[in-house]
């Protein structure tokens, strides 16, 4: 149902252009939306005292240990003699943004399959909701980053409205891969014990605590194929002032959201009468 109070009718003889259509129905059902989202805040925290601060717990666990671990190896390497804990905490906010939105992203498909098979609710707008609260806490923890550069007398950049952009093209990057990977989610069970062991992979493919400097040349160029490399470079920069962003990571940060946002919702909608039979 639309904001409007209109009954949306599903009509299978009506031509459905990929991604075209489902940003449209996404944008029609925006008040459901802006409901998934709410709801997936709301029932997180629920009978919680502490409420949406439990989202920070992890984050701020993992920032502890691994600071611990690794303040004394990279202190002294992080260019410009830049402080440590800042520049961990957020590599760990980004990545735990991208962690989030993903997997919630694809279970939040598999688990709708009680509204999916009753009522046309098109599947992407659960995605789509998953990524946003995901964003939503990652604004959050931007909280105590902001405590974290204070402490170190640093503060956000005069610029630091641009890490905006960082968050829509998050958004857009792990609403797509989501899609892909619900794919996955639906055909194999496994898929979600093999996602995990990728996802810890890929934190240490993403200087997170450490400075792409210390690398040697053939690892740096394989690390800065990661596109979450320069989602984390420019967010550095914009917010804290805390890094190095290039005309190359600006490229590479939109190109993938686009490309991985574009391919997403296009293969999903050319997969999903079949998968709708497996829900």
């Amino acid at each position: 149902m639309s904001e409007t109070g209109a009954m949306q009718v599903y009509d299978s003889s009506i031509r459905q252009t990929p991604v075209i259509s489902q940003v449209r129905a996404i944008w029609e059902n925006r008040g459901l939306l802006r409901l998934l989202v709410v709801r997936d805040l709301t029932v997180r925290y629920k009978r919680s005292v502490i409420g949406v601060w439990w989202s920070l717990l992890n984050p701020l666990f993992t920032t502890a240990v691994m600071y611990y671990v690794f303040n004394t190896v990279f202190k002294s390497k992080l260019p410009g003699g830049a402080p440590f804990l800042p520049y961990l905490l957020s590599g760990v906010l980004l990545m735990t943004f991208f962690n989030q939105g993903l997997t919630m992203g694809a279970d939040s498909v598999a688990t709708g399959a009680g509204v999916l098979t009753k009522v046309y609710v098109r599947p992407e707008i659960f995605a789509a909701s998953a990524a946003i609260s995901s964003a939503v806490n990652f604004i959050i923890g931007l909280a105590p980053l902001t405590i974290v550069l204070a402490i170190y007398r640093k503060t956000p950049t005069w610029h630091f409205p641009m890490a905006i952009l960082v968050i829509g093209c998050m958004i857009l990057f792990t609403t797509g891969l989501s899609l892909l990977l619900a794919i996955a989610y639906i055909n194999f069970d496994d898929s979600r014990s093999l996602i995990n062991i990728f996802l810890m992979a890929l934190q240490y493919m993403t200087p997170v605590f450490y400075p792409i400097s210390v690398l040697g040349p053939h690892t740096r160029d394989v690390i800065q194929l990661n596109p979450l490399e320069s989602f984390l470079q420019i967010f550095r920069h914009e917010f804290g002032n805390g890094g190095v962003s290039t005309l190359f990571n600006w490229e590479m940060m939109f190109a993938s959201s686009v490309i991985a946002f574009f391919v997403g919702f296009y293969v999903f909608m050319k997969r999903w009468p079949k998968l709708m039979a497996k829900l």
